[in-house]
């Protein structure tokens, strides 16, 4: 990992161990909870070793409460459900017809 990808995995550790380790008041219930499952939502792709590092920093409680999702997975969902994609996910396309050299 880079540095400066390797200051974003600590940053996220960092959130994450907040987020497991304090509690949210549910409104259903009326009392104070802990978060059971955290999500980490990239809008670009997590690499293995930055998934590997994360979970060497936690122990195994809370690195069971972790789910990655990063944008293969976000696009995955879109086919499964069969919901179009967004405009902007979609590669623009060339024109078959389009034979010139352009410079």
């Amino acid at each position: 990992m880079s540095k400066a990808s390797n200051a974003n995995a600590a940053e996220v550790h960092n959130q994450v161990m907040m987020m497991l380790g304090h509690e949210i008041f549910d409104p259903d219930i009326g009392k104070c909870v802990l978060v059971d499952h955290a999500f980490i939502v990239a809008g670009g792709e997590i690499t293995k070793a930055e998934r590997n590092w994360l979970g060497s920093k936690l122990d195994a409680t809370k690195r069971s409460q972790i789910l990655f999702m990063d944008r293969e997975d976000i696009l995955n969902l879109f086919v499964v459900t069969s919901l179009p994609l967004p405009a902007g996910a979609v590669p623009a396309t060339v024109a078959a017809d389009d034979d010139d050299l352009h410079f």
